[in-house]
C-alpha cells in the first residue's frame, strides 16, 4: 500500500505541474510568444510521460499476485468521491485520488479554453458543450 501511495502522490505532483504548465501556456499563447509556447509544450510532454510512467508502475505492482491486482484495480478505478478505504492507507489513497481529480478537472477546463482559442472550429472540444459535462 505504501508503494501505491507514493506512486499516486508522484502522479498527483506531475498533474499539478501539468496544470501549472497549461496555465503558463495559455499566458504565452495570449502574448503570441511561439518560442516560449514550444518550450512549455515540451515540458508538458515530459510531465505527461512522468504521469504515464507512474501508472505503468502502479499496474506492475499487481502483476505477480492476482489478489493484489484485483485490490489494486478497485483502489485505482473506483469513484474516489464515493469510495471509502478499509484501512488508513486505503483512505489516504482515495484522498490523493480525490485531490488529483480536482486538479484534472481544472486542467481540462484550462485546456479547453486554450484549445478553443488556438484551434477555433477545429478544436478538439468543438462537439463538447462543457468540459464539466464531459468529465
Amino acid at each position: 500500500m505504501k508503494k501505491v501511495m507514493i506512486l499516486l502522490q508522484k502522479k498527483y505532483s506531475s498533474i499539478r505541474e501539468l496544470d501549472r504548465l497549461t496555465r503558463e501556456l495559455e499566458e504565452v499563447a495570449a502574448r503570441g510568444d511561439g518560442i516560449s509556447a514550444a518550450m512549455v509544450l515540451e515540458m508538458r510532454g515530459e510531465e505527461m510521460e512522468k504521469t504515464e510512467h507512474c501508472m505503468e508502475e502502479l499496474w506492475q505492482l499487481g502483476e505477480e499476485d492476482r489478489e493484489a491486482y484485483e485490490r489494486l484495480k478497485v483502489l485505482l478505478e473506483s469513484d474516489p468521491s464515493k469510495a471509502r478505504g478499509e484501512t488508513k492507507e486505503e483512505e489516504m489513497i482515495y484522498e490523493i485520488r480525490r485531490k488529483t481529480q480536482e486538479v484534472l478537472e481544472r486542467l481540462r477546463r484550462t485546456d479547453q479554453r486554450l484549445n478553443e482559442r488556438m484551434a477555433g472550429k477545429k478544436s478538439f472540444y468543438k462537439d463538447v458543450k462543457s468540459v464539466d459535462k464531459a468529465v
